[in-house]
């Protein structure tokens, strides 16, 4: 538990913790995952301070950062990394991305920065936020990776992934279709898909191939920047 409640103007917001990973489990409270705040009101700064996250990472186009300002660089003992990810995926004109194919560029396209956050993950001494606009997608393969490195159940991992589809409903939909529309963008169903969707067949595939290409997630990692005794310190950040 975070010791205090989720703030109710924080959308899709929770801690990854508690899950089994082999003959551990998750730590809880040391990786959470949310939606980008469309405002950071007195109850999200509160929950930050009182949750112990000295590390947010926001995965956002510059598009969509542009459109939601989300969380500050500081925001008490917080810093935050902007690590931009699907420029000009979702902006006005673009063909939008397919939500079973979303997952495999993202693997195979931006290694470094997964790594990166995997690094910084494991040296940060205080608790992790990870956001990107919906906190499904590019948070979910962040997460994902994160937690399959250390070796997370992997129905587990795909569970909490696939929660962000209900997390997602009501008024943090409400908002979004409302200001599409307000955009003059026709709100069609792929769209609607994309907003709040998962796919865990697509993540599964992505996953599937980089194992494949490399043995494992903690392989991939390692190829591509992560430090052997950065991994090992992963897995004493997140295992309890």
């Amino acid at each position: 538990m975070t010791g205090i409640p989720y703030p109710t103007t924080l959308a899709n917001c929770r801690t990854v913790g508690g899950m089994s990973a082999g003959s551990s489990s998750i730590r809880p409270a040391v990786l959470y995952r949310c939606a980008a705040p469309v405002t950071v009101d007195e109850q999200i700064t509160g929950w930050v301070e009182h949750s112990g996250i000295s590390r947010i990472f926001d995965l956002r186009s510059e598009y969509e950062a542009r459109r939601v300002l989300g969380f500050p660089e500081v925001s008490g003992r917080a810093t935050r990394t902007r690590l931009p990810l699907m420029e000009g995926a979702f902006a006005v004109g673009s063909t939008m991305p397919d939500l079973e194919s979303l997952y495999l560029p993202l693997v195979l396209d931006h290694p470094t920065v997964w790594a990166q956050v995997a690094e910084e993950v494991a040296t940060n001494e205080g608790a992790t936020l990870v956001h990107c606009t919906a906190g499904k997608d590019r948070t979910g393969v962040a997460i994902a990776l994160l937690l399959l490195a250390v070796g997370a159940d992997r129905d587990a991992v795909f569970e909490d992934y696939a929660a962000s589809t209900a997390n997602l409903q009501g008024s943090w939909l409400q908002a979004m279709r409302t200001q599409i529309s307000a955009a003059g963008i026709p709100v069609t169903e792929k769209m609607l898909e994309l907003m709040v969707g998962t796919s865990v067949p697509g993540l599964d595939r992505a996953l599937g191939e980089i194992e494949r290409r490399h043995g494992s997630v903690a392989d991939y990692l390692l190829a591509h920047g992560l430090e052997r005794a950065g991994l090992e310190q992963l897995g004493s950040r997140l295992l309890a």
